[in-house]
């Protein structure tokens, strides 16, 4: 065992140092600390090229996490380079305006892509190609995923396999994995049995090692061997060069009912009926019985198995991409009472082989083409996460989100809906500012697109959108069609939406019941 400071001194400057977790959850803060301290004091190490699954930073819904995780080492000449799926969904936190402005090099890889290719650079192979992102914003073709001008040099190029278009990415050598786990053993061997799911923290440990580089290992105690079951091990000993010990956690970081440790009664689904609520409630209403279905972040996350409890959709199969499958996903990419719990990896060759019946994301804007942009809108850049590998293999996609955004006050009753205040962000634009799902690629492959908002469903056609549904008591022109700067087909059968999906499900029958008392 070493200190944290000790484990500071280990990364050299030019290097690259792997980091594990995603938002809070298997991230070794206390070793991104103690490196931030040294950088501080000494300048030292500089120059780092770091490397990251996800965003990690201690923040909820959004907001808080400015002075933990990544943006503890956004620091000018402590990072040359930033290599991660997503990024602060706060663009006044130091990583994100770090990279505003030209600070550090930064590019934005799909969650799963990046896994798939430390898997590699730990195989010893030499690189790694997959079909995913071809037409995206990941594209070489389409940028390479480079997200400012300070990166220049190129992480990726195309090539083609028996014919079809690849994007190729080479190894890529990890000189120190910073990474986190729940145990270690004597023998140093790690475990993960507090933890919600590893995060591809393996990929990590084993691309270091295979590099020749270091593996050191945050954990919050030191068991015997043999107390900890030998599945909850993940990473054996003779890998990790050293471990350091912070027995702290951070608010419900290793809760047992999200760990899988314990099940809990989960409490009654709220009344609330906001804008969001209602798209996840009629995004429900259309799951066929007994589907597997993937949530993304944002209303998916959030909204969605509250929707399906209140419905009583007991018979859906939820699944994220973290690893969760089964019980009630909630933010954070965690799940409560969940039935298994996966590897990334293996996820993401689930999901890219399209094994989820539906997927259902949120969409950041949306073009005359049916084209989707989660990754970089409006002045803020989240990333993709796993959204691009998730559209490439999930045959049935459903976009959710509202029309407008930024100060909109709407209120959905059994009436229908009454708008307020419209936003001033409208999120149906000419183009996209980043393709992160290609839909003509999309159809073409066989795929069915979906996008749901607050005032009423589109379909994604070959032609562009057709309005298939509209939510009662709004004007299809005023309310809608003058919201898209480009022209939507209406269907000649265009159906309204059922009144009872507009307000929480009871919700009737209870005001009902009052009535008559």
């Amino acid at each position: 065992m070493i200190s944290g400071d000790q484990a500071a001194e280990l990364v050299p400057s030019g290097g690259t140092l792997a980091i594990s977790g995603g938002g809070y959850r298997v991230v070794p803060e206390a070793l991104i600390e103690a490196l931030a301290e040294r950088f501080s004091k000494t300048q030292a190490p500089s120059n780092l090229t770091v490397v990251a699954i996800a965003m990690v930073e201690r923040a909820r819904g959004g907001k808080g996490g400015a002075d933990s995780g990544l943006n503890r080492l956004a620091v000018p000449g402590l990072m040359a380079k930033v290599i991660t799926s997503s990024f602060s969904r706060s663009s006044n936190n130091a990583l994100n305006v770090l990279i505003d402005t030209n600070q550090t090099a930064a590019y934005n890889l799909p969650m799963g892509t990046l896994v798939q290719l430390l898997r590699a650079t730990a195989a010893g192979r030499s690189g790694f190609a997959t079909p995913v992102g071809i037409g995206t914003f990941v594209d070489p073709e389409l940028g390479g995923g480079k997200v400012n001008a300070a990166a220049e040099a190129d992480l990726c190029r195309r090539t083609t396999l028996e014919g079809e278009d690849l994007i190729y990415y080479p190894r890529l050598p990890i000189d120190v994995a910073f990474i986190k786990a729940s145990a270690a053993d004597e023998r140093g061997n790690l475990f993960f049995d507090q933890e919600a799911f590893d995060h591809g923290t393996i990929e990590l440990a084993m691309a270091a090692h295979q590099s020749g580089g270091t593996v050191i290992a945050e954990v919050n105690r030191i068991v015997e061997v043999g107390e900890i079951h030998p599945r909850m091990g993940r990473i054996p000993g003779s890998i990790v060069s050293a471990v350091v010990v912070q027995p702290d956690v951070w608010e419900d970081e290793q809760a047992p009912h999200l760990t899988g440790a314990e099940r809990i009664e989960l409490p009654p689904t709220s009344n609330r009926n906001l804008p969001r609520d209602f798209v996840a409630r009629l995004a429900v209403s259309k799951l066929p019985q007994g589907a597997m279905v993937n949530l993304g972040a944002g209303v998916p996350m959030y909204e969605v198995p509250e929707m399906a409890r209140a419905a009583g959709r007991d018979d859906l199969y939820f699944t994220v991409e973290q690893g969760p499958m089964g019980g009630w996903p909630q933010v954070g990419g965690v799940s409560r009472n969940p039935e298994i719990i996966l590897d990334q990896n293996e996820v993401f060759q689930f999901y890219e082989g399209g094994g989820p019946d539906v997927s259902i994301l949120s969409f950041g804007e949306v073009d005359r083409h049916g084209n989707i942009n989660v990754s970089r809108f409006s002045g803020m850049l989240p990333g993709c996460g796993g959204f691009v590998n998730i559209v490439h293999g999930v045959r049935n996609l459903m976009f959710c989100g509202t029309l407008t955004t930024g100060g909109l006050d709407e209120t959905h009753g059994e009436n229908g809906l009454t708008i307020a205040k419209e936003g001033r962000i409208r999120r149906f634009v000419e183009a996209v500012e980043q393709i992160t799902f290609n839909a003509r690629l999309g159809l073409e492959s066989g795929k069915a697109a979906t996008i749901i908002t607050d005032r009423g469903v589109f379909s994604v056609t070959p032609q562009g959108l057709v309005l298939t549904e509209i939510v009662p008591g709004i004007d299809l022109q005023k309310d809608v069609l003058s919201h898209i700067p480009f022209d939507v087909a209406v269907a000649p059968d265009l159906k309204e939406i059922e009144s009872h999906l507009l307000v929480p499900a009871g919700t009737a029958v209870r005001e009902l019941e009052t009535a008559s008392r």
